[in-house]
Formats: structure tokens, C-alpha cells, sequence
């Protein structure tokens, strides 16, 4: 028997007397040269302006810094502070050579005032240079899914080949959020860190003034330089969905970035389309002493749709190659793909949910002592 691809329509009605008051009224163009929406749990694109389109990144580029400087280093680890990092142009938070700091400090330091010197300490201290380090977050970068960026240094400084996109900025930042020390440094409005040599300590302050604007925003990183225009990535959640935005080169950032926040909480629901477990399908078998297969789902899918929509679901199986006996329960068989108005928005594994074997005693004979062979072979 073979199977390789199915396809199964599954409609889903939220009904009306439950959003009433509460469809989705759209989103007006959003002025910026990039921009992207996107939902945090499911990573659903909510809107989309120029996504993929090369941008140079700005500070925006810190974030991927700072994740990686996380999972690479120690927060208590003590880096010394080179000339070069001392004497970087641009954003500061006033390190001096030789001074000696912890990495954790320099992390806020990197995300709360932006500083160019901090950025530069994280790398040498992570990777020994820049050029080690930059390789470290291209490599990061790739893992993860934003494979139309490369970055030339951690601090988002002009260079010819250093780019991004606002869909990669959006899956670096889903990612780092994942971290809760760096969850916690994004979040942070001020703090004061060492300052050696001075009898008072220093003072960050948090360039994210949706900090203190936007109730329910979660993180974020601003940037600017000439070539890339102004930059902000803001997260925000609202009872149990969090979402992402990003605007690039947007000479009116803030109201833009809020705009695209407010669109991306208010305006849409989370759908429970299918829990982890469940059968999605039954195949009747009866050269099986079971005489039937039932697939199932290995993870819950969710999806995230406009209030008030009514939405149908087309759900596509594909083995990963011809089914033959025995099968075994929780046998791994292949994909499930979820398509939503034409597009694949999720695609999760799939496996027997219960044993399947020849119906014949002899076969399964056979099938034991092939199996035995195999082993000692």
C-alpha cells in the first residue's frame, strides 16, 4: 500500500455573536521604506512592506549582538577594554582603555545607549575581533532563518555589505526574546552601571521611548545613521499574544511603529486549529492485523487571523516515503503543511498514533527475524 500526499479541507467558523464589535478594520500604508508585522507565538506576517528588501540595519544590528554575546559568554564575565573599543565614533556610554567591566553591564550599555565602544568590547571579548565575531553572528543569523543579512560589526556602523531586512531583523528579535536575560535588558528603562575611575556610577537610559509611552511594550532598539534613516524595532503583548514590528528608514517612526502595534494586538484573534495529538487523518489497512492507521499530529497549531473572520484551512499530509508494514506508534511519517487563503503558514511533523503489523503470523515471523539480522549484522 502507498501513500504520499493528501489533501484535506478543514472549515473553521468563529462565530459572529463572540467578536461582535470587533472586526478587523484594516491597516492604512504604513510610511516607512520597510516594515513588517509579526506575530511572536505562530510567526504569522500580519503586514508586510518591502520585508525582504537589503537595508543597512543601523543599531538595530545590537540585538544580534547581544544574543549572541549571551549564549557565547558569561554575563559575569570581567572584559578589559581595548583602545579600539575605547575610541569607537558615533553612540557612547565612555569606556576607557584598560577599564575593567562585566559583560552583563556592557550588554545594557549595548542596548540601552546604543554604545558603539560597548558593542566593540562584547566582540573582542566574545571572539578575540571583530571580524571572528561578525562571523559568529552571520552564522547565528543563518540558524535562525534571516538568510538575506550579513553583518560586518556588531555596532550597525556604516559599511559597504553590512544589510538586513526587516523580515530577518523580526526573526532575530523572536529569537532573542526567547532569552529572559535578554528579555530583561530590552525591557529595562534605566539603570546604573560601574564607572571606573569616578566616585559616581553611570547612567543608562533607555532610547526606547515606547518604553514609557506604550503600555503593554515588551523591548525594542532604535537606530540612525544617514545611510539607513531612522530605524525602530518595538515588541509588545496583550493578554497572551506578543507581536513584533519594525519600521526602516521612517522619517516618522514612533507614531508608525504604533500604528503597526496597535493594528497587530487589537486587531486580531488566535485560532486553535489543531492539539498536539490529534488525528488528522485514518488510512484503512486491511492487510493490517489493525486493519486501520491513525495519524497524528505531533505539535498544536495556532494561527492568528483578523477579528471576526471566517477562515478555511487546507491542510496537506506528504509522507516522507511510501508507507509499507510494520509501522511502529509514533513512528515519525512525514509532514503536515497548514494553508491559510493559498499561503503555508505552518508545517509540523507528523506520526502513527498506533502500531501497524502484518496480519499474517509467518510475516511477522519473517519481519522479527529479519529485524534480529539487521542488529547482529
Amino acid at each position: 500500500m502507498r501513500y504520499k500526499t493528501i489533501n484535506i479541507f478543514l472549515f473553521i467558523f468563529i462565530f459572529s455573536m463572540i467578536v461582535l464589535n470587533c472586526n478587523a478594520t484594516g491597516l492604512e500604508d504604513v510610511d516607512a521604506i520597510s516594515a513588517i508585522l509579526l506575530d511572536v507565538e505562530t510567526g504569522q506576517i500580519l503586514y508586510g512592506k518591502n520585508i525582504h528588501l537589503k537595508r543597512p540595519p543601523a543599531s538595530l544590528t545590537k540585538i544580534l549582538t547581544t544574543i549572541v554575546a549571551l549564549e557565547e559568554g558569561d554575563i559575569n564575565d570581567i572584559v578589559t577594554i581595548s583602545e579600539r573599543a575605547a575610541y569607537q565614533e558615533g553612540s557612547s556610554i565612555w569606556l576607557k582603555r584598560g577599564e575593567k567591566i562585566k559583560l552583563g553591564e556592557l550588554l545594557f550599555g549595548v542596548m540601552l545607549s546604543s554604545g558603539n565602544d560597548a558593542s566593540v568590547a562584547v566582540a573582542e571579548h566574545i571572539s578575540g575581533s571583530l571580524e571572528k565575531f561578525s562571523e559568529l553572528m552571520n552564522k547565528k543569523a543563518r540558524k535562525i532563518g534571516a538568510r538575506n543579512s550579513f553583518f560586518l560589526n556588531p555596532s550597525g556602523l556604516p559599511q559597504v555589505g553590512h544589510y538586513s531586512t526587516a523580515y530577518d531583523l523580526a526573526v532575530i528579535m523572536k529569537y532573542a526574546l526567547q532569552n529572559k536575560v535578554f528579555r530583561k535588558i530590552t525591557s529595562t528603562k534605566y539603570i546604573t552601571i560601574p564607572w571606573e575611575g569616578h566616585e559616581w556610577d553611570r547612567g543608562l537610559r533607555n532610547h526606547n521611548k515606547m518604553l514609557w509611552s506604550y503600555q503593554d511594550i515588551t523591548g525594542g532598539k532604535t537606530g540612525f545613521t544617514r545611510a539607513a534613516g531612522r530605524c525602530l524595532i518595538s515588541s509588545a503583548k496583550k493578554a497572551s499574544r506578543e507581536v513584533i514590528a519594525v519600521v526602516l528608514n521612517c522619517s516618522n517612526d514612533w507614531y508608525e511603529l504604533r500604528k503597526l502595534l496597535d493594528y497587530g494586538l487589537n486587531d486580531f484573534q488566535r485560532v486553535d486549529v489543531l492539539n498536539q495529538g490529534d488525528i488528522i487523518h485514518t488510512i484503512k489497512w486491511e492487510e493490517s492485523r489493525e486493519k486501520k492507521l491513525n495519524i497524528k499530529v505531533n505539535k498544536s497549531i495556532k494561527i492568528v487571523i483578523p477579528r471576526g473572520e471566517k477562515i478555511k484551512i487546507k491542510k496537506k499530509i506528504s509522507f516522507d516515503s511510501d508507507l509499507e508494514l510494520p509501522i511502529n506508534k509514533d513512528e515519525i511519517l512525514g509532514k503536515l503543511s497548514i494553508y491559510h487563503k493559498g499561503y503555508k503558514i505552518k508545517t509540523v511533523n507528523i506520526s502513527a498514533a498506533n502500531d501497524l503489523n502484518y496480519n499474517s503470523i509467518f510475516l511477522r515471523m519473517v519481519n522479527k527475524m529479519k529485524c534480529w539480522f539487521e542488529e547482529i549484522g
